[in-house]
C-alpha cells in the first residue's frame, strides 16, 4: 500500500519516526519520482530526503498500513 504525506515541519518528522518505531515492517519513505528511499524509522535518513515536497511511503502489509495511516492521519495529503 502507497500513500502520500506532507512532512515539512520538524514536528511532523519526528511524529512520523516515532509512530514508525513502533512497527516491525518496513516503512520505505521516497521522494515522488522514487529516485531516493529512507527507512521510515530512521531520523536521519528522513532528514536526509527533500521535504519541501510531500513524500511517498510505502507498506507492503495492508493491515499494518492501515493501522500506521490512523497514526498519521494528520500528516497524509
Amino acid at each position: 500500500m502507497e500513500f502520500v504525506v506532507d512532512l515539512n515541519k520538524v514536528e511532523d518528522v519526528k511524529k512520523f519516526v516515532r509512530n514508525a518505531e513502533l512497527y516491525d515492517v518496513d516503512i520505505i519513505v521516497s521522494n515522488k519520482n522514487r529516485a531516493f528511499a529512507v527507512d521510515g524509522s530512521s531520523l536521519m535518513g528522513m532528514f536526509s530526503l527533500n521535504l519541501s515536497d510531500p513524500v511517498l511511503v510505502r507498506i507492503e502489509d495492508k493491515n499494518i498500513a492501515e493501522q500506521f495511516k490512523k497514526d498519521v492521519e494528520g500528516l497524509i495529503v
